[in-house]
């Protein structure tokens, strides 16, 4: 098991057990009166493998905030593992690196399930059920669960989700003596903190700082939390701790992933583990309200897209040269239409095939299945389930790391079901995203100390790279051990290394995937690469 159901006291109550049955033999009991109607009653982040006659059932929540792998072993059978270290012994004999998801990595910066970068294991995906015996893998994703009509009018919506965050908030700080809640000055996580000083739990409101107006949120979290009556801790984390917090991620995340701000998610659960015993997070809210991209984003996938790609190479060329169009290059320079939606802008598909010395296909991954599942015009609900298809691995692997018990309410059954079956109108209009968060927020903190551009957890990623005579690109992309193992051509590597020092500034989100990937291998020298091609 992965993670824990936030909700075990109540299925004990239901299987009238004693209150002081433990949450394993709670579960196995649960399973053995309700089989995989289990999955249904459980709530939180956990994922969870069942091994019976029929086989090995294996269930990840919808959340993905909790990890499950599986391998078949030699005799044919199935098991599974909450990491992937453990999967990839469990198949037996030395890991072997995956192709596809190195490809998948380079251009997207994380893996996503049911990919892993063990050739011959999986990764359970979220709000899937499988049974897996000898011969065959059955089952796939449970549907979301709403157990009541939607509201007649958004009034009503509003005050019927006030009720149910407020319970998933109080279910979340039970037992909690010492609480934390993180703040970023966001709708999302003052919204959480704000239901919980109603409460009288009185969290310490927690928010990461930077130095830089561009990056550091403190200044909005501080005056929500002075309105919120809430003791604010600003925590600001400094060059070597982020270069020690990279070396730990390193050696203990399952696979490489460069989300910029894993390393101070790290830093700041490290922190909450010594002087906090129940944590607050507001995840889970961009997933279940959704999201509009923005309008050059729309504009890209649902015309740029009819262009042919000659001419939209052309012709992007020719608008480069006028100062008055030069600015709408987005909506046509791209290689296929889903670029528009990433997070970060990895390498091209031409870039990995240089890098790797072998052709390169990404419409098998996750992200560009999920984009193709959408006509062009339903930018909505693409963008939305693109949310949801996007790991939050900086969150399941700094759990994992710390074993911190951070709680989502957001995440809570009875709060992400009853968002995703409200009217799209209700979640989202036009220049109002999360209305329905909006309108809650604001009968408890007033507008004016939150409603502003919203800057996003972000990190300064090149003052953090050029640090020390960019230091770790030479640490770990020029001289790293891994690049004489074969996996990529030292030459094309060292070569983005070098633009990037000589002041190729668009090159840093490239660079940055080599330093993730470069110090993972280096830290994983077990993994055997397989020869381009093979």
């Amino acid at each position: 098991m992965s993670g824990s159901p936030t909700n075990i006291t109540d299925l004990g109550q239901a299987l009238e057990l004693s209150a002081a049955t433990e949450a394993r033999q709670a579960l196995l009991r649960a399973w053995q009166d309700w089989s995989d109607g289990l999955f249904e009653r459980a709530d939180g982040p956990w994922a969870v493998a069942v091994a019976d006659a029929a086989g090995l059932h294996l269930y990840r929540d919808p959340s993905g905030l909790a990890s499950m792998y599986w391998a078949r072993q030699a005799d044919g059978n199935a098991a599974a593992a909450p990491d992937l270290a453990t999967a990839c012994a469990l198949h037996g004999g030395p890991p072997r690196l995956a192709g596809p998801a190195l490809h998948e990595y380079l251009r997207l910066l994380d893996v996503a399930a049911p990919a892993t970068f063990c050739e011959a294991v999986r990764a359970v995906e979220p709000g899937c059920a499988l049974r897996i015996d000898a011969t065959r893998v059955t089952g796939g994703p449970r549907p979301p669960r709403s157990d009541s009509p939607t509201p007649g009018d958004f009034g009503t919506a509003v005050d019927e989700l006030g009720g149910r965050l407020s319970t998933a908030v109080t279910t979340a700080l039970a037992g909690a003596e010492r609480p934390a809640a993180f703040l970023s000055g966001g709708v999302d996580s003052a919204l959480v903190c704000a239901l919980a000083a109603r409460q009288g739990a009185g969290p310490v409101a927690l928010t990461v700082g930077f130095d830089g107006q561009a990056f550091d949120e403190a200044p909005a979290a501080a005056r929500v939390a002075a309105h919120l009556g809430l003791r604010h801790e600003v925590l600001r984390f400094g060059r070597r701790d982020c270069v020690a917090a990279l070396d730990r991620l390193a050696r203990g995340m399952d696979q490489p992933m460069a989300d910029p701000t894993t390393m101070v998610t790290l830093l700041a659960f490290e922190h909450c583990h010594e002087h906090f015993d129940g944590v607050l997070d507001g995840t889970g809210a961009d997933e279940a309200v959704g999201a509009m991209p923005p309008r050059h984003v729309r504009l890209a996938v649902e015309y740029g897209s009819r262009v042919p790609a000659g001419l939209r190479r052309v012709l992007v060329r020719a608008m480069a040269r006028v100062p008055g169009l030069a600015g709408y290059t987005p909506i046509l320079d791209f290689e296929h239409p889903a670029e528009a939606l990433m997070r970060w802008q990895g390498f091209t598909r031409a870039e990995i095939e240089e890098l790797c010395g072998e052709p390169v296909s990404l419409e098998d991954t996750t992200f560009y299945r999920t984009f193709a599942r959408y006509p062009r015009h339903a930018h909505y609900e693409r963008y939305s389930a693109l949310l949801n298809a996007m790991p939050c691995d900086r969150l399941t692997q700094a759990m994992k790391l710390t074993g911190l018990r951070v709680r989502f309410p957001f995440c809570a059954r009875d709060v992400d079901g009853f968002l995703r079956q409200l009217p799209t109108e209700w979640r989202h209009l036009p220049g109002q995203p999360k209305r329905i968060l909006r309108e809650l927020l604001a009968r408890y903190v007033p507008r004016e100390l939150w409603d502003g551009p919203k800057r996003g957890f972000t990190f300064p990623l090149h003052d953090f790279l050029a640090g020390d005579g960019y230091a770790l690109l030479r640490q770990h992309v020029l001289a790293g051990r891994w690049l004489g193992r074969g996996l990529l051509r030292p030459g094309v590597v060292r070569r983005y290394a070098q633009a990037y020092i000589g002041g190729d500034r668009r090159l840093m989100f490239r660079v940055w995937a080599l330093v993730v990937l470069g110090a993972w291998l280096d830290a994983h020298e077990d993994l055997t690469i397989p020869a381009p091609g093979d």
